[in-house]
C-alpha cells in the first residue's frame, strides 16, 4: 500500500534532487523538504530519502541521486499496464477536426450535442470552426476572454464531439511542474519492502494517450511550470516529453494537443513570455449575444416564458456589470452561471427578480464591488 503521508515528501524531494545543478547533500534535501512540506519531520524525510535516493559517496552527509523508478505508470494499474489510448481517426469531421473512433475512453467528457452555442469570431467564422481548424492543423490553442464566457466548456464540447480524452488542470501560483508531469511515490512491494513507483500526471497521461490537455488560467502559471510544456509543444516530429525523475523520454501521441484558457488582465496572473505565447493559436471569446443568453436561461430553468421581458432586463443588467468589469470599475464579473441561478430562484414566484438578483450577487462580491452593484441594481431593476 502507498503511505499517504510520504507522497508530498517523496514528490518534493524527488523534484529537488532532479532539478539540482549538482547532486545535493542529504542535509540540504532534508532542510528543503522539511521547510516545504507542512509537518515533515527531518527523520521522516531521511527515511524517505533512504528509499528514494542513492548515496554517491561514503561521507556522513553524502550527495544523493535518484534511484530509477520501479515502474513508469500508476502503481494501482501496475507498471505493465499501458494507458488507454484515444481511438483511431475516422472519416467523420466535427467542424474541421477529425472524429476519433469511440473506444469507451473514460476521460472523454459527456456534453449534449446541442450544449454549446457557437459565436462568430472573425471573417464570419465561428469559434468552433476556428478552433477545430487550428487543432486539425496540429496547433495548440489559447482561448482568451473574461470569466464565464464558456472557454473551458468549449474545450469539453469539442472533445465530447470528437471522442478525445480530456485531462484538465487549473493552474495557480501554487501549481508546480510535478502537478503536470507526475511524481515518484513510495509503495510496498509484495515482499514488504518499500520501493519507488512513478505516477503519471495529467500532462504525461495526455501525451501518452493522445488526449487534450486543458490548462485553465494559463496566465496564472509561473515560468517554471510553463517550462515543463515547452518541448512537448513544439511542432510534430520535434516534440518530446522528458521525465527528469525517471529519465524516460516520451514521444507524444500524434493526437496530443493543448488547449489553454486565459482571463486577460485578471488579478494575480503572470505575463507569459513571447516564446511560450508563440506556441499557441490565440482565439478571442466574448459573452453571448443578449437574445442567445436569454434563451439559455429559459432552457436551463423551468422559468415561465411569460417572464421574457424580465429576463431580458436581467441580461441587459448583466451587460452593464460586464462593461464595468472591462473598464476596471468592478473586480467581480457576472457570468451566465450566476444568471441561471438567479432565474432558478425566480421559478414559481419563489423570489421576484430584484430579490433573486440581490441575494445572488451581493453575497458574492467584495466590499469594493458591493456599492457599485447595489447602485446599478437600483437604477436598472
Amino acid at each position: 500500500m502507498t503511505d499517504p503521508d510520504s507522497r508530498p515528501i517523496a514528490a518534493v524531494a524527488a523534484s529537488y534532487v532532479a532539478d539540482a545543478a549538482t547532486p545535493p547533500r542529504r542535509s540540504d534535501v532534508v532542510d528543503h523538504v522539511s521547510a516545504a512540506v507542512d509537518g515533515a519531520a527531518p527523520d521522516a524525510v531521511s527515511e524517505c530519502l533512504a528509499v528514494l535516493c542513492t548515496p554517491l559517496d561514503d561521507r556522513d552527509d553524502p550527495r544523493l541521486s535518484l534511484r530509477p523508478a520501479d515502474g513508469h505508470h500508476d502503481a494501482t494499474a501496475g507498471p505493465s499496464d499501458p494507458p488507454q489510448e484515444a481511438g483511431a481517426r475516422t472519416d467523420d469531421r466535427f467542424g474541421h477536426l477529425a472524429v476519433l473512433e469511440d473506444v469507451g475512453h473514460r476521460e472523454v467528457p459527456s456534453v449534449p450535442a446541442d450544449g454549446y452555442y457557437e459565436r462568430e469570431t472573425v471573417a464570419d467564422k465561428t469559434d468552433v470552426q476556428v478552433v477545430t481548424r487550428a487543432l486539425e492543423a496540429g496547433m495548440n490553442v489559447i482561448l482568451n476572454g473574461p470569466p464565464g464566457v464558456g472557454k473551458s466548456y468549449l474545450a469539453k464540447y469539442l472533445c465530447a464531439r470528437t471522442n478525445r480524452p480530456l485531462y484538465r488542470v487549473t493552474l495557480s501560483e501554487t501549481t508546480y511542474r510535478e502537478d503536470l508531469l507526475g511524481h515518484l511515490q513510495l509503495v510496498s512491494a509484495p515482499g514488504g519492502e518499500s520501493v519507488t513507483s512513478w505516477v503519471d500526471g495529467p500532462l504525461t497521461r495526455a501525451v501518452r494517450a493522445g488526449g487534450v490537455l486543458l490548462l485553465d488560467e494559463i496566465n496564472a502559471a509561473d515560468a517554471n511550470t510553463a517550462a515543463a510544456l515547452n518541448a512537448v509543444m513544439e511542432r510534430e516530429g520535434t516534440r518530446s516529453l522528458t521525465i527528469p525523475q525517471t529519465g524516460e523520454v516520451v514521444d507524444p501521441h500524434e493526437e496530443f494537443r493543448v488547449i489553454a484558457t486565459a482571463n486577460p488582465g485578471y488579478q494575480g496572473t503572470y505575463e507569459q513570455n513571447t516564446a511560450f505565447e508563440g506556441r499557441f493559436r490565440h482565439v478571442e471569446l466574448d459573452y453571448l449575444p443578449t437574445e442567445v443568453e436569454v434563451e439559455i436561461l429559459f432552457e436551463r430553468t423551468d422559468l415561465d416564458r411569460r417572464k421574457r421581458a424580465e429576463v431580458e432586463s436581467l441580461v441587459e443588467f448583466a451587460g452593464r456589470l460586464r462593461e464595468a468589469y472591462v473598464a476596471g470599475e468592478l473586480t467581480t464579473p457576472i457570468t451566465t452561471r450566476e444568471l441561471v441561478r438567479i432565474a432558478t430562484f425566480m421559478e414559481d414566484g419563489f423570489m421576484d427578480m430584484r430579490t433573486a438578483t440581490e441575494s445572488e450577487l451581493l453575497a458574492r462580491v467584495d466590499d469594493h464591488d458591493e456599492s457599485l452593484v447595489a447602485t446599478l441594481l437600483e437604477k436598472s431593476l
